[in-house]
């Protein structure tokens, strides 16, 4: 018998520290905050689901004792690969979303406050504002930037 939930140690790809993964090799790491993935090897400086940050740049992030914390450009890596991404900002949720047309929608959630529709990601990433604040000029505060959880 296969007993697929059964758990190993291995060490962390990022920070070398034990994590239990599955058979699969993933897991999460409680000392840097890396999810453990496979796919790590085969894209070192893509950023894929589920970090937020590409496998490089944690190594180095982490070499240097600083937070696995996306920055801006991350973050638009992460929507190119995903196509829905959510961030807080000043105790407040947004999201960014890519529809069928490429177009981008930036919102607050459970709000028309906001709504803002960009016809690309590079028309985003230049003039997304939260109150006339570039999104980018706000990056630095931001906070639990990631994929957006269905």
């Amino acid at each position: 018998m296969n007993n697929t939930n059964s758990k190993i140690q291995a060490p962390c790809q990022v920070c070398g520290k034990n994590v239990l993964v599955d058979p699969y090799g993933n897991g999460f790491c409680e000392n840097c905050g890396w999810v453990q993935n496979r796919e790590y090897d085969k894209y070192p400086d893509d950023v894929r689901y589920p970090n937020i940050v590409s496998f490089n740049k944690a190594k180095r992030l982490f070499a240097e004792g600083k937070p696995l914390s996306p920055s801006f450009e991350d973050f638009i890596d992460g929507l190119k690969f995903y196509k829905e991404m959510q961030f807080d900002y000043d105790g407040k949720t947004y999201g960014v979303l890519i529809r069928d047309n490429d177009s981008v929608h930036f919102y607050l959630f459970h709000s028309l406050e906001n709504y803002q529709i960009y016809p690309s990601i590079s028309d985003f990433y230049e003039k997304a504002h939260i109150n006339s604040t570039p999104l980018s000029s706000l990056w630095s505060n931001v906070l639990n930037a990631g994929y957006m959880i269905p």
